[in-house]
């Protein structure tokens, strides 16, 4: 009797402990939970800050001078937001310009039917894609460290608003629509190709555009060369895309053929800028 008595005291402490520990447990989780989603509240819509007005190429004032871009993204200092902006309206286009640039990188231009049916909106503004262009390698950097190349897709507002989105691209697995952009450049400088095919923009975006880093700066050509000091157009809204897209050896060798020298901008520097991140939607 007395071994039972003990087992019974045994279990109706044992009981009580863990009834205690998970009454405490769930207090913690709830307060983590809280504090993640705190951090990612701070906004929960777009920053109107950063939606550009129309872009001065000339008599550059301050505020747009000491507004650079390219610069280095650092995630841990991002301030976190959540938006479904922008909207992005890409699909097919035509391939009727596609641009040798001054030797220095392939360039798609984009218009007529095709400028007005691929737009983002931001903030409810409407941007007009007008050209996307390669870089080799990367302009802006994350955590110090480039990509292989970056693509931007430049677009404009009615008032000569900019925004761009940026691709970062990596080396890895091969991406077949890369390679047939790439197939159509011209091998001339400032020579241009009309091969009329269809190409799906779609293609080259990463699966996943929801999230991004997104920040107020310039323009990045014409390059400067890495001690330049001389300021670029502004202000443009950037949107540089978390998620990358891959492109293998021998795609980033047949570009290098037509493109020999890389044609990227210096590390700006910040200036006091605020770097959004949007965490997704």
């Amino acid at each position: 009797m007395r071994k039972n008595e003990n087992l019974a005291l045994w279990v109706k402490s044992n009981v009580k402990k863990a009834v205690l520990t998970l009454g405490i447990a769930p207090i913690l989780l709830i307060n983590s939970c809280q504090s993640d989603n705190d951090g990612i509240h701070e906004l929960n819509s777009y920053p109107s800050d950063i939606i550009s007005t129309p872009i001065v190429t000339s008599n550059i004032p301050a505020a747009v001078a000491e507004s650079q871009t390219p610069i280095n993204i650092e995630p841990s200092k991002a301030i976190l937001f959540r938006s479904s902006d922008p909207n992005i309206h890409y699909g097919a286009v035509t391939l009727n310009s596609v641009q040798n640039n001054a030797g220095e990188n392939l360039r798609v231009n984009v218009s007529g039917t095709d400028k007005l049916n691929n737009y983002i909106t931001v903030g409810g503004k409407k941007y007009n894609l007008v050209n996307f262009h390669f870089h080799y390698s990367s302009e802006h950097t994350v955590d110090g460290k480039y990509s292989t190349m970056e693509i931007h897709f430049v677009n404009v507002a009615d008032d000569n608003s900019y925004a761009v989105l940026g691709v970062l691209v990596d080396l890895g697995s091969g991406n077949s629509s890369l390679q047939n952009l790439f197939a159509q450049s011209p091998t001339t400088s400032n020579g241009t190709n009309s091969p009329n095919t269809a190409f799906d923009l779609t293609s080259i975006l990463p699966t996943n555009t929801r999230e991004y880093f997104t920040y107020s700066g310039s323009l990045t050509t014409p390059n400067f060369g890495a001690n330049s000091s001389t300021p670029n157009g502004g202000p443009v809204t950037w949107f540089v895309f978390k998620n990358k897209q891959q492109l293998s050896n021998d795609q980033l060798s047949s570009y290098k053929t037509i493109y020999t020298e890389p044609n990227f901008r210096a590390i700006q520097p910040l200036n006091g800028r605020k770097v959004y991140m949007n965490a997704g939607y």
